[in-house]
């Protein structure tokens, strides 16, 4: 059994910002048209879905383009991470002089909650901003020709949508191969405030460090523009509970705070989170503050070799409630979990026949009886009359 404090951890980060003119520098690479294009490539895909085929394709498109900025010669990669469903998570890796791993993500996938797997899933905000944010950051950072001191890599994740599948799979082979991953900051819904509120950075608390949300808290007042605000999902509500499960510092930021969002504006998870209704100068400030997350750390003396001398399987931190609201996610999320829902509705119907228990219903049952016997006794007669011969 691994010793129970490594498994959650509570890092060190640097106090002041180290590199501020480089990381200045390097953020006026981004662009809001390069944003654009981005966004609108996304959305374009029916679908994002992991098990379809356009889920698949929108992945193959982020790896085509993250590899289409690399230089020649480049020791950087641009892979794909394969899972048992049709759509893939992309890693792309920029190896520093040490392996310990600095990781910023988000997640390709997309749904329609009315009809998983057919209806339009265009997911412009969630999470289409969060992944044009990193293609941004990658492009800038991975085009310096900067030798880091620590390992970057970007994780676009499959399947966040149904529970973090995508990002379980990876963090489960990394605990493994007994990565060392420092922190990984995650990038979700980034894309609209909720009305009447101004542009913000939201800092979602829940099993968070201090220390790395002070960090974040730094990186924002160095480096950009608008304030910071805490926020609170209720569970682990993104693919940093995965890194979180397997002993991984793992963060995720948001534009402002959820609960400012009220039910009727929140367009996730149908068909009209749409282009429109994202501020792609405010997705500009996640990729500013992705550059200096990653380049601040990239240099950052975090001591280790980047291998750490156990494993952990430590589970999701939001426990058994957590673990029921992943269930109803990956059940919501997947065609072939609304049959299961539905057989398993029959079934517990079946057993607990209710009608024969509750007066109303009981008396709902008689007459329905009585309707399909008077039916059925037309239907013989009818049936006998007929094959009576003259």
């Amino acid at each position: 059994m691994p010793p129970t404090e490594p498994c959650h951890p509570n890092p060190t980060f640097p106090s002041a910002a180290q590199f501020v003119d480089q990381v200045n520098n390097l953020i006026t690479n981004i662009t809001l048209p390069r944003l654009h294009d981005d966004l609108q490539t996304l959305v374009s895909f029916y679908t994002r879905h992991f098990r379809t085929s356009t889920g698949r394709d929108a992945a193959i498109w982020v790896q085509q383009r993250l590899r289409s900025v690399l230089n020649d010669g480049t020791n950087i990669t641009v892979s794909l991470f394969e899972h048992q469903w049709t759509q893939p998570s992309v890693i792309a890796r920029i190896p520093g002089t040490s392996n310990i791993t600095i990781v910023l993500s988000a997640h390709i996938d997309s749904v329609n909650l009315y009809l998983p797997f057919f209806l339009a899933a265009p997911g412009a905000n969630d999470d289409a901003s969060g992944v044009v944010a990193l293609l941004s950051a990658f492009t800038a950072i991975s085009q310096s020709k900067v030798t880091f001191t620590n390992t970057l890599e970007f994780h676009i994740y499959a399947a966040e949508e149904a529970g973090f599948w995508g990002s379980s799979d990876v963090f489960s082979s990394y605990n493994k191969a007994r990565r060392n991953v420092y922190s990984l900051l995650q990038f979700d819904n980034i894309g609209s405030m909720a009305k009447g509120h101004k542009p913000s950075v939201g800092i979602v608390t829940d099993y968070l460090p201090v220390s790395f949300s002070d960090y974040i808290r730094l990186l924002v007042l160095t480096y950009l523009d608008v304030p910071v605000v805490e926020t609170v999902c209720g569970y682990a509500c993104s693919d940093h509970a995965a890194a979180i499960r397997y002993g991984y510092t793992g963060g995720l930021v948001t534009a402002g705070r959820l609960e400012d969002f009220t039910a009727a504006e929140d367009k996730s998870h149908t068909s009209a989170d749409t282009m429109d209704k994202v501020d792609l100068e405010h997705v500009m400030r996640f990729a500013k503050l992705g550059i200096a997350y990653a380049y601040e750390l990239g240099f950052a003396d975090l001591g280790g070799d980047g291998i750490r001398g156990y494993t952990c399987d430590i589970g999701y931190p939001d426990g058994w409630s957590g673990s029921v609201l992943r269930f109803g996610a990956a059940r919501s999320t997947d065609p072939l979990g609304l049959a299961l829902w539905a057989l398993a509705a029959f079934v517990i119907l079946m057993i607990a026949r209710p009608w024969e228990e509750v007066p109303c219903l009981m008396k709902m049952g008689r007459k329905v009886k009585r309707v399909f016997k008077r039916g059925s006794r037309g239907r013989y007669t009818r049936v006998t009359e007929r094959d009576v011969p003259d």
